[in-house]
């Protein structure tokens, strides 16, 4: 799969559940406390990359302090990332006539490296680069949306290992009072973002032990249609000790197909 497809497939995540997510973020990552959030609209009739990923306008008692919020997510370093949110910010400052606070959320792993500023003459321009990473993951797992718990996997781990962190994430996503069919939608979306840290094998692992009606048909496997994929996921569970009545059950594959796998991993 290409990283531009892998990239929409975060995009979509996170869009999903932007308005659950963008709260607690303004409070906890960028110390926002708005009174209200406006909806807005840019100019569509300027020609755009692509729409933001998140606009609002942040109404407060003072109007004087009202301003034009935008974030952006980014899964990896933009070369001209610095152009694209130039233009957004001329395009609402022209329409709005509001200061424009801009961000980039970056849940690649590590720390961005994008450009995040342009000096010309008659120009300088400059956004604001909030890392994930940069933060404890138990800030996104003390929380009972589970649209922000499963940011927690994008945090920094700390002295924690991975199989502590997913162990706690998926906990607390068993003790929530939501329904079975949100409880699923909201394991396949964790298990996308794995992918982010190279974790999804292990978080694989724990979903076959939850206790939920799982549907093939919204796996990422399935969305994937490749047999490669599929056959290379099999063979990183067999490595890790799980049984093959259990990958077959998982995958929806024949016993016969995993140890056929299995056999040729002995050789």
């Amino acid at each position: 799969m290409s990283k531009k497809k892998d990239a929409n497939r975060y995009d979509k995540i996170l869009r999903e559940n932007i308005d659950e997510l963008i709260i607690p973020f303004a409070e906890k990552l960028l110390n926002i406390n708005p009174n209200q959030l406006e909806e807005i609209t840019i100019n569509l009739q300027i020609t755009l990359e692509r729409k933001p990923d998140f606009l609002k306008k942040v109404v407060y008692t003072d109007s004087k302090k009202d301003y034009i919020l935008h974030i952006e997510f980014q899964t990896a370093d933009e070369k001209e990332m610095n152009y694209r949110m130039n233009e957004y910010y001329g395009i609402l400052l022209r329409k709005h006539k509001l200061d424009v606070h801009q961000y980039v959320f970056f849940i690649g792993e590590g720390k961005a490296k994008m450009e995040r500023t342009i000096e010309r003459k008659n120009l300088s321009f400059s956004f604001e680069v909030v890392n994930l990473q940069d933060f404890g993951y138990k800030l996104f797992l003390n929380s009972d949306k589970p649209e922000e718990i499963i940011i927690a996997i994008l945090a920094d781990f700390g002295k924690e290992s991975s199989e502590t962190v997913i162990k706690s994430i998926f906990q607390k996503l068993k003790n929530l009072p939501i329904d079975n069919s949100k409880k699923r939608k909201t394991v396949i979306q964790l298990e996308v973002l794995s992918n982010l840290r190279k974790l999804q094998t292990q978080i694989i692992e724990h979903i076959i032990d939850m206790p939920i009606t799982y549907n093939i048909e919204e796996d990422i496997r399935y969305q994937q249609g490749q047999q490669a994929r599929e056959k290379q996921i099999i063979m990183k569970l067999l490595k890790t000790g799980v049984s093959v009545e259990k990958i077959a059950e998982y995958i929806e594959v024949s016993k016969e197909f995993v140890m056929e796998i299995a056999k040729k991993l002995e050789k």
